[in-house]
This record gives structure tokens, C-alpha cells and sequence, in this order.
């Protein structure tokens, strides 16, 4: 990543000086429509990695400066006022006849502060890094034995990028941290879990 930033950076304003277009074309507000491959790792060794997921993720970046450095680099904090975050897992847990599959259902809610640096080299084209704290509750849905129900605050962090045309672009960010699970009702005991993976997402931006 560190050699990787210098590099677009160099070549953003390499860009701009070839072409004599007009920059600070910057989008604050963004909405992403994501979807999310997650690994939770439980205590005691289990691992699960979800089947499918899903996240709805709304926000917006307040430039600390007004006039970009060098014509095309703007310093920002972006703060996250909704991450809806879903996944679903397949357990496995003993029976009298062996193995039996059950469902686990991961729902979060989130919120998410942290620096980001936008590149607008030129146009329309925008350029976007981050790296975010994003506080989370977290909620287990599961039926092993009957239904059961657990959940807890969440440490989570999220760092990622992406590229836009105007309104709309593409992007990744890796997600991760950790959560003490509390039984809300149900047969399963309270545990730790780690939680880690990538979102890929839609993304579209708005001044």
C-alpha cells in the first residue's frame, strides 16, 4: 500500500498536467450496495465462513481543507451514519444420529469515523482510500436445539477504496474485529468470536 499511494498520486498529476482538465470535481456523500465474503472464527476453534452476504452502507466525508493540494488531492474524515451488515452461515452441530447442519444468521448495525484522502486527477474521475473505527452491535440468529438468539457490542474496523465516474464506481474494503457474544435467550453458551473478510460494493456519490 505504501509503495502503491506515492505511485497513484505521481501519476493522477502527471494526468492532469497532460491534459490541462480542470479538477476538484470532489463527491462527499456516498451510498454502497455491497457484497461481503466474512470468516467468524469461534474460541474454541471453529471456523464458518458465510455463504452470502450482504451490507447497505450511507455516509459522508468532510474535507478539512477547501482547495485540494496540488490542484487534485483533498484530506478528509469520513463519517458513516448507517452500516447495515447480514451474513449467513452453515454450523454443524452433535446429534444422537451424528452431524446436523443449522443455520447462522450474522445482523449488525454499525457506525464508522476515520481519515480518508480523495484524489480527483481529472474530470470526473474520483480516487478514494480510508481507513475507518466503525463501532458495531452485533446479533446471532441460530435454531441448533431450537431458536436461539445472542449478541453484543462489536470493535470493528474498515479499510478500503474506491474509483468513481461521476456518480456512480466500484470498490473493496477488508473488515474486521472482534465481539463477546451474550446469550439472549436459547441453549447456547456465551463466546467470543473474531470476524474478518471482504466487502466488494456499488458505490454512488453525490456533492
Amino acid at each position: 500500500m505504501k509503495r502503491i499511494i506515492p505511485f497513484v498520486v505521481a501519476f493522477s498529476f502527471a494526468l492532469v498536467m497532460s491534459t490541462g482538465a480542470k479538477a476538484e470535481d470532489f463527491h462527499r456523500k456516498y451510498r454502497n450496495f455491497s457484497w461481503s465474503d466474512m470468516t467468524f472464527k469461534m474460541d474454541d476453534g471453529t471456523k464458518l465462513r458465510s455463504n452470502y452476504g450482504a451490507s447497505f452502507t450511507s455516509g459522508r466525508t468532510y474535507f478539512v481543507h477547501s482547495k485540494p493540494i496540488a490542484g487534485l488531492l483533498k484530506i478528509g474524515v469520513d463519517a458513516t451514519w448507517v452500516d447495515l451488515n447480514y451474513n449467513n452461515y452453515t454450523g454443524k452441530y452433535p446429534t444422537s444420529e451424528g452431524l446436523s447442519d443449522y443455520d447462522l444468521h450474522r445482523i449488525e448495525y454499525s457506525l464508522q469515523v476515520g481519515p480518508s484522502i480523495a484524489i480527483n486527477p481529472v474530470g470526473k474521475l474520483n480516487i478514494n482510500a480510508y481507513f475507518r473505527y466503525a463501532p458495531t452491535f452485533s446479533v446471532l440468529l441460530s435454531n441448533p436445539d431450537g431458536f436461539s438468539a445472542m449478541g453484543n457490542y462489536a470493535t470493528m474496523f474498515v479499510t478500503g477504496g474506491m474509483v468513481s465516474w461521476g456518480i456512480i464506481g466500484v470498490g473493496a474494503e477488508y473488515r474486521f474485529g472482534d465481539c463477546s457474544y451474550n446469550n439472549f435467550t436459547g441453549a447456547l453458551q456465551d463466546f467470543s468470536a473474531k470476524t474478518s473478510g471482504f466487502r466488494a460494493y456499488i458505490t454512488l456519490r453525490f456533492k
